[in-house]
């Protein structure tokens, strides 16, 4: 009895804890002339990228949740002066549900924005949002 009781605890702590996480990719594929709301977007100096201040994870889709589909799904997107997502594209898809809840979530995101030339400026980033099942 102990036992069935703990392996269905340890089912239902399975699905509890099956979060996706989001991991930021140190990734810049600006070209020269592209720009932002008409500011020209900045070029990564010395590695230097927007900071992320707040990067809630996505949702687990129902579907890929059932058929236990994990992986990556990549992002392109452009930071603003603001520090807010915009155009935000998949580059790299895994499941239409998981790259909804993928850009779903990266629209909330907020960075401190890259500083050059003593202002704040727009920057294109790719971003990987990694889904797991624990």
């Amino acid at each position: 009895m102990w036992r069935n009781w703990l392996l269905a605890a340890g089912i239902a702590l399975m699905v509890v804890i099956a979060q996706p996480t989001a991991l930021r990719c140190q990734d810049n594929s600006t070209k020269e002339s592209e720009t932002y709301q008409g500011d020209p977007l900045c070029q990564s100096r010395r590695g230097v990228y927007p900071h992320g201040v707040y990067t809630p994870d996505p949702e687990y889709d129902d579907k890929a949740r059932k058929k236990k589909t994990q992986g990556t799904v990549v992002l392109s997107l452009i930071v603003t002066k603001e520090g807010r997502t915009a155009d935000i594209k998949v580059t790299k898809t895994l499941t239409p549900g998981l790259d909804h809840q993928a850009i779903k979530a990266v629209s909330q995101w907020r960075f401190d924005p890259v500083i050059q030339d003593g202002e704040a400026c727009p920057m294109r980033i790719a971003v990987e949002v990694s889904f797991k099942l624990y």
